[in-house]
């Protein structure tokens, strides 16, 4: 990959366009920050002006959200500058060691903490008994199990209430490998596609649907890259919950709130769906929908991927809270998410800074509070 970005990395014109769209120089106006910051940094590391412990602040405030190569008008791929340094950090030894520690686990154990197949079990809902093969297989990712097992039970419950033909890996399930890609373990990121695959297929399973952004990204767009393209049909649950919608499996109760969207950068800026979250949240009768000032192809990252809350806490926590200052600002009552981990940093920042007028919900939690109301 370093060889292929090698001459990518001087097209840059210094247009800065980059800078417009990045969470992190918007929130903190450091240019070391954002995209451009990264691409000078970059250019001093390919001609041997800098090292990479001396850019381990732009190299590691990243999360390969991709959101500045959709304005880039050079198409420089700067995801993949970063990931091509970060493969240096790990022949050099340099790679920070709390996200040398989370790969370690992730390669060891199938999971982020270390854990093993008990950390996938954690959030299934007691008294459900799950088929050993359907149509579709719902994959929870990291997050749900961590921290927000009410998201896996909303999505569970409406699933089984619409009828869906589905199921869960449970404790077979592991980590999609994204931080082991975007840290650049490649080689270990390639052998956690061949296994995370091989159990799917050999299950027969047509239909993959994801609880988590990162993981619909994986399967999606970087298993082809790394392995191959899988033989099953990669959904995000947001695709699965619009289609229910529109066979009119579910339907709502009336909320009258209003309500902001923020779009997860490894759904629908990789597939361009910005209108499907749209669409379902409005399905809700008195929803008034209200948009941030960046939002769809340039949309705030939430600040999470990728480590940044394990290395750089503070500028993490700067991106959190200028979304939420926006949402009050707007006059929301609730950030609605359609990524977990989105819905994690907001949230506990929300909590965190004890303010009580704003809720934050992932999109399967929020149709299921108004699909109980009335159907259940």
């Amino acid at each position: 990959m370093l060889e292929n970005i090698k001459d990518a990395v001087f097209y840059c014109t210094e247009c800065k366009v980059c800078m417009d769209v990045c969470s992190f120089y918007l929130s903190s106006k450091d240019e070391k920050l954002g995209p451009w910051g990264k691409i000078k940094a970059a250019q001093l590391v390919l001609n041997e002006e800098k090292n990479i412990s001396e850019i381990v602040k732009e190299l590691y405030t990243c999360t390969c959200c991709e959101t500045c190569e959709l304005v880039c008008p050079m198409n420089i791929p700067i995801s993949d500058v970063i990931r091509s340094l970060r493969s240096l950090a790990v022949e050099e030894g340099k790679v920070p060691e709390p996200i040398t520690n989370i790969c370690k686990n992730i390669v060891s154990s199938g999971s982020m903490t270390g854990e093993g197949p008990e950390y996938w079990k954690k959030w299934i809902p007691d008294g459900i008994k799950f088929p050993e093969k359907a149509e579709y297989v719902y994959l929870v990712g990291c997050m749900v199990p961590f921290r927000l097992h009410e998201i896996g039970h909303a999505t569970v419950d409406i699933f089984s209430k619409a009828n869906l033909d589905f199921t869960i890996l449970g404790e077979q399930e592991r980590c999609c490998g994204l931080l082991l890609f975007d840290h650049g373990f490649f080689d270990k990121a390639k052998k956690v596609a061949e296994s995370n695959i091989a159990k799917i297929e050999e299950k027969g399973i047509d239909r993959v649907v994801t609880a988590c952004a990162a993981c619909y990204y994986t399967y999606r767009y970087i298993y082809p890259r790394i392995y191959r393209k899988p033989d099953f049909e990669v959904l995000h649950v947001v695709e699965v919950l619009s289609d229910l919608i529109d066979q009119e499996k579910i339907k709502f109760k009336r909320i009258e709130e209003k309500f902001v969207f923020l779009d997860p950068c490894h759904f629908a800026k990789t597939s361009e769906k910005y209108e499907e979250p749209r669409k379902i949240i409005e399905s809700i009768p008195g929803v008034e929908l209200l948009e941030f000032s960046k939002n769809r192809n340039e949309g705030y990252c939430c600040g999470a991927p990728g480590g940044i809350r394990l290395l750089f806490r503070d500028v993490s926590n700067s991106v959190a809270m200028m979304i939420i200052r926006e949402a009050l600002d707007l006059g929301a009552s609730r950030i609605i998410t359609a990524c977990p981990l989105c819905m994690y940093q907001l949230a506990s920042t929300v909590r965190k800074r004890g303010i009580k007028s704003l809720k934050v919900m992932d999109i399967p939690m929020l149709l299921h509070e108004a699909y109980r109301s009335s159907n259940l």
